[in-house]
């Protein structure tokens, strides 16, 4: 039998527990379709070689960071 894209085994396989790397909360990427980030007002590229996705406060909290850089 093959998983289908919208069957629950493969949503759950896309889903990745993950911890933010500047603060340590655990949270959730859905890389199988709407994951929270495709919803943030804040926007930075993606994360550089080697680094991960970060949660959603320390996004927000980068995106301000940046823009006063600017």
């Amino acid at each position: 039998m093959t998983n289908r894209p919208d069957s629950p085994s493969s949503a759950a396989a896309a889903q990745r527990a993950l911890n933010c790397p500047r603060c340590g909360t655990a949270f959730t990427c859905d890389l199988s379709g709407h994951c929270w980030c495709m919803d943030e007002t804040a926007k930075l590229p993606m994360p550089a070689e080697g680094e991960d996705c970060l949660c959603p406060a320390c996004l927000r909290a980068a995106a301000v960071e940046r823009r006063t850089r600017s």
